[in-house]
């Protein structure tokens, strides 16, 4: 036989061996891979955290949610070994915090101390910046307070029916404070005015703080907010407290009737408070913090510190937060279809 013609005999053979060696190494180098995908966030959560964790606040030193993240930041700084710091910041009704977070690295090192007007916000305003649910990871609620309707106290207004005479004896002169467009705060006001059928004017402050300042100041007439911001003062003798939001009164202030008793059965509203991060945090990352969170929350120092801020400790799981989430945001979503004013163009 030729020579020629035994490697042409026998090269189709090697090409073949060749090709499938080729295509073995291929298939190996795809197992690697997915490998190193699927242990990424593992591994990322191995080192972590190695360095501080900062901690956004949507809302001005001295309110609620400023009170919940900075029990929880001190807390978390010790267990976790890093330093958590909170960083107070507001404005546009916590957007610009929600947006913050969403435009961080997706590592776990800034986490937002979220309110219930992260989610309002979404049902009230076209936010073109982020999704309030996609664009986030829930971790874990933390806890919740409801609301209390307040007036100066040297007003003549004593109970929610007073207001809502007073409103009706003079319509679009009664003026409202909240911490914001689109906060709950905001919000309650509005289901009042429907709910009775009374005209009052909004007035719009960046957070919760300054809104109860302009109240004691008279620069407004009253003010839905939390248990957290108003009770120094209504224990100042400062403001007086006509109505609470819940379902049941509360047992720091036992006299006060809820706005059921005052009129309104179905009346339930109050603000949350949870950590969320950016969406597309390793999983393992959000399964620690939602560890490290729910330990703190069972710690009494941590639960009598959140309580005596009026906030009801509330550990949940990560996909529990995340449901509640989306419900309220149904929710909400259904109020604004029905009260299409409500809407923030």
């Amino acid at each position: 036989m030729h020579p020629l013609s035994a490697d042409a005999n026998h090269q189709p053979q090697d090409r073949r061996i060749s090709t499938s060696e080729t295509l073995m190494k291929l298939f190996c180098s795809l197992i690697l891979a997915l490998g190193c995908l699927a242990s990424g966030g593992t591994a990322a959560a191995q080192g972590y955290p190695d360095k501080p964790i900062r901690m956004i606040i949507p809302a001005a030193p001295g309110g609620g949610v400023d009170s919940a993240g900075r029990i929880l930041a001190m807390r978390l700084s010790d267990t976790l070994g890093v330093p958590v710091v909170a960083e107070n910041m507001a404005g546009a009704g916590t957007m610009l915090a929600s947006e913050a977070l969403a435009r961080s690295q997706p590592d776990g090192y800034t986490i937002l101390m979220a309110t219930s007007s992260h989610i309002v916000n979404a049902a009230v305003r076209k936010i073109r910046r982020y999704d309030a649910i996609r664009d986030f990871a829930a971790v874990s609620l933390v806890g919740s307070t409801p609301d209390l309707l307040v007036v100066n106290s040297q007003s003549s207004i004593k109970s929610v029916a007073d207001l809502i005479a007073a409103a009706k004896k003079a319509p679009g002169k009664i003026t409202f404070g909240s911490s914001g467009l689109g906060s709950l705060s905001q919000l309650e006001p509005e289901l009042l005015k429907d709910a009775a059928g009374i005209d009052m004017l909004g007035v719009p402050y960046r957070g919760g703080v300054p809104a109860v300042m302009a109240l004691i100041g008279n620069q407004v007439n009253t003010l839905f907010l939390g248990v957290v911001a108003l009770a120094p003062q209504i224990a100042a003798n400062k403001l007086r407290p006509i109505a609470v939001t819940s379902k049941t009164r509360l047992a720091r202030f036992p006299n006060v009737p809820t706005m059921a008793e005052s009129g309104f059965p179905d009346w339930d509203t109050g603000t949350w408070y949870g950590v969320l991060v950016p969406a597309k945090t390793p999983p393992a990352i959000v399964a620690l913090l939602n560890k490290q969170i729910n330990d703190a929350l069972k710690q009494p120092e941590v639960r009598n510190k959140l309580s005596a801020a009026g906030i009801e400790p509330q550990a949940t799981t990560a996909e529990q937060f995340s449901s509640l989430m989306k419900s309220d945001l149904a929710h909400w979503q259904k109020v604004v279809k029905k009260l299409p004013q409500l809407k923030i163009n």
